[in-house]
């Protein structure tokens, strides 16, 4: 399987409406240089003349002509497409009926072991989509037969206050452990015991704070600073510690590695790249503001649309860091084996993580690009139009971008990280997962 060039087109797609909505928050006009800019310009690049720069400034007419020319070949185009769409599904089907577990209504259930040439031991590690669905059919493959004794949570306190069946029968023998990310140990956390039957969106609602400027309640905020405050709790323990002491006892681990906020920090980030946060905020703090995220939502979300998976890929590995990390330590105890981790549909957080496990077990990228293109069915199947992508306002972003799998998403995504970290080892050097922890991440899953 070849790595598409599609990333590429998506860094382009991304640096087009940077500019667009730049252009619109300046409100004046993109004009072309003077020529003797352009002469001056092409002197520092080393070339003469200045026919290049005039001929990019004349682009309107020849796209004009162009646009017009690809439209009477679209009906062509398109319906290829469709054909070329159809036949990736049907693969997919044959593939996920002999990989996928054989749940009634848990979704996307598979062995990492399962991948193509994979250098999982069976029966030690699992994917899959949220498990609160699950029928006494289910949970009995789910919980005997499978003997899971780990469970992790990835989604957002905002999924999971929108699950009706967060605290479901089939949670029932589990000791719920909230993390906690801290900004004063961002490398580690720290996490919290519930109380049985307690959960854990409780400790959220009982310290919830207004800002006496606003008359709403500043949702992403309090979440933020509920991250700094519950480390104080004595109840808390550095998420370290804890992990020294052997569990003996079947857990459930809640990790949200994402919220909306944290990605439409990182859309700024990215403007702000591009020097144009000094146009788009009037104050750096801004942004921490429900009230002017809301009036500036609308060019966020485009932006992420236009990024499309790629992208949201990119800012989970850079915001969700602190979580990764925590969830490969659990999985890199073999005490806590059998464990499965999972977020909505599990496909693009559960996919992220997947695809580190399986390059530090030795995994090669066309196994982990297959396994993830397996995922592409998933939303269909569950029927569920609301679950889209991740703790994003889902019904805002676009579902042809966001709810299949495309193969070539996972491929760039591979790409992304080999030419921002140097390698998926180099990325998890970055977030604090050292050689040791990888070692013994590989020892607990592919050594008898």
């Amino acid at each position: 399987m070849k790595f598409s060039t599609s990333y590429i087109v998506q860094l382009s797609l991304l640096t087009a409406s940077l500019l667009t909505v730049a252009d619109g928050f300046i409100n004046r006009p993109l004009v072309c240089p003077s020529r003797k800019e352009q002469e001056q310009r092409q002197r520092k690049q080393g070339e003469g003349g200045s026919g290049s720069m005039t001929s990019t400034c004349s682009t309107t007419t020849t796209t004009t002509t162009t646009t017009s020319e690809l439209r009477s070949s679209s009906i062509t185009t398109e319906t290829t497409d469709e054909e070329e769409e159809k036949k990736f599904k049907q693969e997919i089907r044959e593939l996920c009926s002999t990989r996928n577990m054989p749940f009634e209504k848990v979704k996307n259930c598979r062995d990492l072991a399962s991948v193509q040439n994979s250098p999982i031991k069976s029966g030690r590690i699992f994917r899959t989509g949220r498990l609160g669905d699950a029928t006494a059919q289910d949970q009995t493959l789910l919980l005997k037969d499978l003997g899971i004794m780990t469970l992790v949570d990835l989604r957002s306190p905002t999924e999971l206050k929108d699950d009706p069946a967060l605290m479901a029968n089939v949670f029932k023998d589990f000791t719920d452990i909230v993390w906690i990310e801290s900004r004063r140990n961002k490398k580690s956390g720290c996490v919290r015991v519930l109380e049985p039957g307690s959960s854990p969106l409780d400790k959220q609602k009982s310290n919830k704070k207004t800002n006496p400027n606003d008359s709403v309640m500043m949702d992403d905020e309090e979440e933020d600073a509920f991250c700094e405050y519950a480390c104080e709790d004595p109840k808390s323990q550095p998420a370290n510690t804890f992990l020294e002491t052997p569990p003996r006892r079947k857990e459930r681990h809640f990790v949200s590695l994402m919220n909306e906020f944290k990605y439409v920090r990182g859309t700024v980030t990215k403007l702000r790249k591009r020097d144009l946060t000094r146009s788009l905020l009037k104050a750096p703090g801004a942004v921490l503001s429900k009230r002017i995220w809301n009036s500036l939502k609308k060019p966020f979300l485009k932006e992420i649309n236009d990024g499309g998976l790629t992208m949201l890929n990119d800012l989970l590995l850079r915001f969700g860091a602190p979580g990764i990390k925590h969830v490969l330590d659990l999985c890199a105890d073999k005490e806590r084996h059998p464990i499965a981790f999972y977020c909505t549909a599990g496909k693009d957080r559960t996919g992220m993580i997947t695809a580190i496990i399986l390059t530090v077990c030795g995994a090669k990228p066309p196994e982990i690009v297959e396994d993830y293109s397996l995922s592409a069915n998933v939303y269909a199947e569950m029927n569920d139009h609301q679950a889209m992508v991740g703790a994003l306002s889902q019904r805002s972003l676009d579902p042809k971008t966001f709810l299949g799998a495309p193969p070539q998403v996972m491929a760039d995504t591979l790409l992304s990280i080999e030419e921002q970290y140097g390698s998926v080892e180099g990325y998890c050097d970055f977030i604090g997962f050292g050689p040791e922890q990888r070692e013994k991440l590989k020892k607990a899953l592919t050594e008898d």
